[in-house]
């Protein structure tokens, strides 16, 4: 018994099924708790809160100047041994992430990030360890002074009476956990197969990694988890992902400047991987790059 089955939730797969059901409107992403996240939202709040995110994201649409130059030169610095979801995934996932929200990320709120579970808790709300850190990145983004980003727009959105409290309060972790952890996870894998098998299109990847592997639905018949590892990276429908594009674009940037690194030729070591249902990735991916082997 899998872990969706153990809960009661439905799984839906192959790619014509499952855009039917990312697209059906029998299907929403409200399980009915009165949430105030944009991922367990439907109808109208959603599409105010979607279209409050959509303005924040256009802001990396292009990516900044100083952001490329950023994550360019953080892969540059990568020495001749590297684990690519420390050394080379966590600070470009990171340094993209602090740039969306407009405020600095430290390495102890990058961890409380990776522990939450702002993202869909398909398991009913039992890891009360990523609820707390959730809780704590919420009431931290609360109290923290913002530059331009998210964080000041989302604020001004407040105070414009576009968001509620509950809304303004969740939404920053909510944002923060789709930016870093779906780019965090996908870079790592993609860093792995550029190491191991040689370069790709950014795209191609995406679809072949797919960094988040399910969606929650619920409909007439309870809860469905939907399958996007068929060719449905980045979902469809009205809950598409709406930073689709700041993320090929921040992996075209990153893995172009790994693919640097690497020309050198490489060993790869150890590899771990993520045993989580949805959240797909490398926990651990140790290269070690051909002038560093002696």
């Amino acid at each position: 018994m899998d872990e969706f089955e153990r809960h009661g939730i439905g799984v839906v797969t192959g790619r014509d099924a499952c855009a039917r059901a990312l697209r059906s409107a029998e299907l929403t992403s409200d399980p009915g708790g009165g949430s105030p996240s944009v991922l367990l939202r439907d109808g109208e709040d959603h599409t105010r809160l979607r279209a409050v995110l959509r303005e924040i994201i256009a802001g990396l649409e292009p990516v900044p100047a100083e952001l490329r130059t950023s994550i360019e030169t953080t892969v540059a610095g990568l020495g001749t041994s590297f684990d690519l979801v420390r050394g080379f995934a966590r600070p470009v996932a990171g340094a993209v992430t602090s740039a969306l929200l407009g405020v600095p990320l430290d390495e102890v709120f990058l961890d409380h990030l990776e522990a939450t579970t702002a993202n869909l808790d398909v398991f009913g709300g039992v890891d009360r360890a990523g609820q707390a850190s959730a809780f704590r990145l919420a009431v931290q983004l609360s109290r923290t002074p913002a530059g331009p980003g998210g964080l000041t727009a989302l604020r001004e959105a407040h105070a414009a009476g576009r968001l509620d409290e509950d809304e303004l309060m969740f939404t920053p972790v909510v944002l923060a956990h789709a930016a870093y952890e779906n780019s965090l996870n996908f870079l790592a894998g993609a860093g792995l197969e550029l190491a191991t098998s040689g370069p790709r299109t950014v795209r191609e990847l995406v679809t072949a990694i797919c960094p988040a592997r399910y969606v929650l639905r619920f409909g007439p018949d309870g809860p469905v988890a939907i399958s996007l590892a068929d060719g449905l990276p980045f979902g469809l429908g009205r809950h598409a992902c709406p930073g689709s594009g700041v993320a090929v674009a921040e992996g075209e940037i990153a893995l172009a400047a790994l693919a640097k690194v690497l020309a050198v030729g490489c060993r790869v070591g150890e590899v771990r991987w993520k045993t989580h249902p949805v959240f797909h990735g490398p926990e651990r991916a140790v290269v070690t790059l051909a002038s560093g082997d002696g």
